[in-house]
């Protein structure tokens, strides 16, 4: 879900396009940035809440590709737009629970060299 329908949203070759194909000012894109980081978050809660199979993790108590693709989403979230996760307490409770492992962790964005420090999931 994260994956294929709220990712390509937040990559920056489809921001440039709005900004250089079809003259989105930054308000403008940014409001349309936030709108999709949104409801890509509210429809992964719904899931995740309703989800019987729904654990520790997305999908039971070991990390899968899904998790991988909840932190992304949430990081993409919080650094492009400010967007906190309480909002989604099921995803936030995950993405707590991934960054408790160190490859997670280690992996976050703001762990890699030349990182900015300003912001913080």
């Amino acid at each position: 879900m994260l994956a294929m329908d709220a990712h390509p949203f937040t990559v920056p070759r489809v921001r440039k396009y709005l900004e250089q194909e079809l003259h989105l000012d930054e308000p403008a894109r940014m409001k349309w940035l936030r709108h999709w980081l949104d409801a890509g978050s509210r429809a992964i809660e719904d899931v995740l809440a309703r989800d019987p199979r729904t654990g520790r993790f997305c999908y039971g108590d070991r990390p899968t590709i899904a998790d991988i693709c909840l932190v992304a989403h949430l990081t993409s979230a919080k650094m492009l737009c400010d967007r906190d996760a309480a909002p989604y307490p099921t995803a936030r409770r995950i993405l707590d629970a991934c960054m408790q492992i160190e490859a997670f962790a280690l992996e976050h964005p703001l762990q890699q060299p030349g990182a900015q420090t300003t912001a913080s999931v």
